[in-house]
C-alpha cells in the first residue's frame, strides 16, 4: 500500500516535471509562483516527492488542477499495478 503510494506521488510530481517541459514554463517562473528559488524547484522537480503545499502551488503554476493530476497518476498506478498482478498470475 505505502509503495503504491509512493509510486502514485513519484507519477503525479513526474507529470508536473513534463508539463513544465512541454511547455516550457522557466524554473524561475514556477520558482516566483511558489516561494522558492529557481534551483530548489529544479531539485524537487526531479525527485519523487514533494511536499503537498509545494505540489498544489506548482501545478497552479503550470495552470494545472493540482486534483486531476493526483487522480490521473493514482488511476495510472493502480492500473499499472492491476497489470503486473495479472502478469505475474500468468506466470505462475
Amino acid at each position: 500500500m505505502i509503495a503504491s503510494a509512493n509510486n502514485a506521488a513519484a507519477s503525479a510530481v513526474k507529470s508536473l516535471r513534463v508539463k513544465a517541459l512541454l511547455d516550457e514554463v522557466p524554473k524561475t517562473y514556477i520558482a516566483s509562483k511558489v516561494g522558492l528559488n529557481r534551483m530548489t524547484v529544479g531539485k524537487h522537480l526531479k525527485s519523487d516527492d514533494i511536499s503537498l503545499s509545494e505540489f498544489i502551488k506548482t501545478a497552479i503554476a503550470l495552470n494545472a488542477n493540482p486534483a486531476q493530476v493526483l487522480a490521473e497518476a493514482i488511476e495510472s498506478t493502480q492500473a499499472k499495478e492491476k497489470a503486473s498482478a495479472a502478469t505475474d498470475a500468468e506466470i505462475k
